[in-house]
């Protein structure tokens, strides 16, 4: 069945038919309520292709991440095509990596397919020479960015972020609270260092001097976890001063806690851990995994609120911190001393 079929079982004209598929408010009470009726009852889906034609409008937004398996990304990711989809929209999702020359491919295909908006997850997208093409791309068409900082603000993009540095100062803090005396940081070396990575390690950094006379800032980073981590362990065993660790990502804190586990190290009495995502995996080891909470589900809906009054041409917020919210759990639950 489609309209011509509808208008002529309704009575309707198809101009009528097509005001009630697009929710138009000119159509009177009882020709709504039969149209919708005879729609429902045959099943009739439009055509989304003709749809896009007769409003000048595809529908659809592009959603970019560099890598779908981190947590913040996938679920960055689930969270925008739940309620955009809510909002009426197709999601076209592109899996772009850190590559720029990915990243451009990828642009120009959400551009050829003509979406309505583009939403990128990730601090990748604030690279500087790509953030210049998303610029000029942003007259046409309206863009969002998650956890994405830049100085060079735009009227057409929205940024949405967590300030990673005031994170760290409640992390560090709550260390030296709960008299923890030489706090080591470890993180994912990825051969690339992101704004967020950047942000955090100097927010620890900055705490870890705030907080303690006799700072000494030591990193360990972790290339390969599976090799690496078990290396970690014969560093905490040659190093005993070190009694607590932030990890830069909650999945380093599991693997790290699972390990520590198994070679006898009590947790949190021995060592406290705090990670970084407050993923579902920090509830499921013996103790659970404190953890910084990105607040994702805060960042998707000021990005998308924002980003609709852009496309609405109503005014918008475009540069947006939020206060990140630490997640005391049981492994820095050490009794003070």
């Amino acid at each position: 069945m489609d309209i011509y079929d509808i208008a002529k079982k309704s009575g309707y004209s198809t101009a009528t038919v097509s005001r009630v598929i697009n929710k138009s408010p000119n159509v009177s009470d009882k020709a709504r309520k039969i149209i919708e009726e005879i729609i429902e009852e045959s099943g009739y889906k439009p055509n989304r292709i003709a749809r896009s034609l007769a409003k000048n409008s595809t529908q659809m937004i592009g959603i970019m991440v560099p890598d779908i398996r981190g947590y913040f990304e996938s679920q960055s990711a689930y969270e925008l095509e739940r309620r955009l989809d809510k909002l009426g929209y197709t999601n076209l999702l592109c899996v772009t990596t850190n590559s720029y020359d990915k990243k451009m491919s990828y642009l120009d295909i959400l551009v050829e397919s003509k979406v309505e908006a583009i939403i990128g997850v990730g601090s990748t997208y604030e690279e500087k020479k790509f953030y210049e093409k998303l610029k000029n791309m942003s007259v046409i068409i309206p863009m969002a960015l998650l956890n994405v900082k830049t100085s060079d603000e735009n009227e057409k993009i929205v940024n949405v972020y967590i300030d990673e540095i005031e994170a760290m100062d409640q992390s560090v803090k709550l260390l030296k609270d709960n008299s923890y005396k030489k706090p080591l940081y470890v993180s994912l070396d990825t051969g690339y260092m992101s704004r967020s990575y950047i942000g955090k390690k100097s927010g620890f950094v900055e705490a870890l001097y705030k907080y303690y006379d006799d700072a000494n800032f030591v990193e360990f980073k972790v290339k390969d976890p599976e090799k690496d981590l078990a290396k970690l362990i014969d560093f905490l065993k040659e190093n005993p001063e070190f009694d607590s660790i932030q990890f830069e990502l909650d999945s380093l804190a599991v693997s790290a806690y699972k390990l520590m586990a198994n070679e006898g190290i009590k947790i949190p009495e021995d060592i406290g851990l705090i990670g970084f995502d407050n993923i579902e995996a920090t509830e499921f080891t013996n103790q659970a995994i404190t953890s910084i909470d990105q607040r994702i589900s805060d960042q998707v809906e000021i990005a998308i609120d924002n980003l609709l009054k852009i496309l609405n041409q109503e005014e918008a917020q475009t540069n947006i911190a939020l206060e990140a919210k630490l997640i005391e759990k049981e492994t820095t639950a050490r009794n003070h001393n």
